[in-house]
């Protein structure tokens, strides 16, 4: 059974997230204004750091809680699967780079759909999250996952998410980046297809579409 010490870079993430979210909603309200991502802001003013410290902070500590329990309970198993399967160094870099990969994604479709909104802002690691979801999904495409408490398998809740997030940007429903949901799955998902060889074959042998 893996533990933590098994995921450096899962670790190394929560500790960031929930460190930079608490320092700057409760000490710093400033950088909470300074570092979010305003997509107004990135097109406009070319402030391009804002598609990632954005990520790094979170707007209170029910939306902190949420994204870290995610990023605990795939993150850490992911994370493990590529060190069991690549070693220490290779496993967590691909982990890294999915994570970050989605981060930007995540962050980037955002600004496509907002850039002239000058009242728009996100903050989250929710595109970020969401990609890592979605990499666990190629490998394990029919675990059951537990969806407020009612039982589907992986690739059931990837085609809700989808189909939820877009219909999300179309309705604008909720306090809710919708785009960054969508825009970090895909991300997630590429990356993955891209850094990890075999991995679409892996996803296909799952339901025999391959010998």
């Amino acid at each position: 059974m893996n533990t933590l010490a098994d995921s450096p870079v899962t670790v190394t993430l929560l500790f960031a997230n929930i460190a930079i979210s608490i320092w700057a909603m409760y000490g710093n309200p400033i950088y909470m204004y300074k570092f979010s991502e305003w997509p107004y802001q990135i097109w406009h003013e070319k402030k391009y750091y804002q598609l990632i410290t954005s990520a790094f902070l979170h707007a209170n500590f029910l939306h902190l809680f949420f994204n870290m329990f995610a990023l605990y309970t795939f993150g850490s198993f992911l994370e493990y699967f590529f060190v069991e399967n690549f070693g220490a160094f290779e496993g967590s870099l691909y982990f890294f780079l999915i994570y970050f990969f989605s981060l930007i994604f995540g962050s980037v479709l955002t600004v496509v759909f907002h850039y002239n909104d000058p009242q728009y802002v996100a903050v989250g690691a929710s595109g970020a999250v969401s990609g890592i979801v979605f990499s666990y999904i190629i490998f394990f495409p029919q675990s059951m996952l537990y969806v407020f408490f009612i039982p589907m398998p992986a690739y059931l809740f990837a085609f809700l998410w989808i189909a939820f997030s877009v219909y999300g940007m179309k309705k604008k429903l909720g306090n809710i980046g919708h785009e960054a949901h969508l825009g970090g799955a895909l991300g997630g998902v590429i990356s993955t297809l891209i850094l990890i060889d075999g991995s679409l074959r892996i996803l296909l042998n799952h339901f025999k579409f391959l010998n």
